[in-house]
């Protein structure tokens, strides 16, 4: 069964809480190594689980918006939820710290970018938008980058 545009939404706003909420569990590491040694993994793995659920997502994204945004890596992203998924043992945790650090900061304003610009074409409902505003699920989303 093919995505809905119509959640396309959610999921981008379900990859910016999780990006957040990585960013709060990781802001004080430094480096990968640290990443590994912190809070007997404690940290490394909740944001594992959230690059997992950020590859979930990405792939309920419909083949209309991925077509539309291709400068986004899309297929990577789920890629790597694969390898979380199915390879945990065999992760590479110097390429999980450059995604944490680089990576998402990269994807983050090109989400954001896509909300505003759905959002203003009325693509996107406002309502549903003023809605997860509202959310405390929605917590570590900045909603000034695109309301």
């Amino acid at each position: 069964m093919s995505p809905h545009k119509e959640n396309d939404l959610l999921y981008l706003l379900n990859i910016l809480e999780y990006s957040g909420k990585i960013w709060k569990y990781t802001e004080n590491i430094v480096s990968a190594e640290a990443l590994y040694e912190y809070n007997e993994q404690l940290n490394l793995n909740a944001s594992l689980t959230l690059l997992a659920n950020i590859g979930e997502n990405v792939g309920k994204i419909s083949d209309e918006l991925k077509q539309e945004y291709q400068g986004i890596e899309w297929q990577n992203i789920k890629d790597f939820r694969n390898k979380i998924v199915h390879d945990y043992a065999g992760i590479d945790i110097y390429i999980v710290f450059e995604i944490i650090t680089e990576d998402l900061r990269k994807l983050k304003p090109e989400i954001e970018q896509i909300i505003a610009k759905k959002t203003e074409q009325k693509v996107f409902n406002i309502d549903e938008l003023n809605l997860a505003k509202e959310s405390v699920f929605y917590k570590h989303v900045d909603f000034s980058a695109f309301c």
